[in-house]
């Protein structure tokens, strides 16, 4: 066995053991968001939370998804995730520039789970970025940031909002799921 060969399986173990459960199957599974102890029993799995867009004039986008909403937790990736869609086709009240608003607000709901990619881990280093990355919460205060919102206008093209919003939210003991709130984008 060359020395790359035996790192990467050291490598491994160590993560392996450190970090999986014991009924796990593999290195997708230590993806879990709270560290388990006696007195956490529960891992919090998603945040969830609603968002609308406004412009100036307190017009709200009407839109039937928002395609994609990127999240960061504390500065690292939650990872990206569309909204619910939802049937606004009575409550457009203008049309302009290919995006149909709304006088009444509209709020978006999104179910954000937390993902990390771990489908190409070969050598030491792909471990030790992956364990890098890797965000473990415990019962605390923590910030979200909405760093991207991609949406498609009526013309079928790309809207990229990139609106670097930061929202306080608590992490409860003992609960699989944290509600971040309400936030509001403004856009031009």
């Amino acid at each position: 066995m060359n020395k790359k060969t035996y790192n990467c399986i050291f490598i491994l173990c160590i993560a392996l053991f450190t970090n999986c459960e014991k009924n796990s199957n593999g290195i997708g599974k230590f993806d879990d968001a709270i560290i388990e102890s006696q007195s956490n029993s529960n891992k919090l799995k998603q945040l969830t939370f609603t968002i609308n867009l406004s412009n100036k004039a307190n017009e709200y986008l009407n839109l039937k998804q928002i395609d994609s909403i990127r999240l960061k937790v504390n500065g690292k990736d939650w990872g990206t995730f569309p909204s619910e869609s939802l049937d606004t086709t009575a409550k457009t009240t203008r049309i302009a520039n290919g995006l149909r608003y709304s006088a009444t607000k509209i709020n978006y709901l999104v179910i954000a789970p937390y993902t990390l990619k771990t489908e190409s881990l070969e050598t030491a280093g792909d471990f030790t970025d992956y364990l890098r990355k890797r965000i473990a919460l415990s019962a605390g205060d923590y910030v979200c940031e909405v760093s991207e919102i991609k949406f498609r206008n009526l013309n079928n093209d790309w809207v990229i909002l990139k609106p670097q919003l930061y929202k306080d939210f608590k992490v409860v003991a003992n609960t699989s799921s944290s509600y971040v709130g309400e936030i509001p984008v403004p856009f031009n």
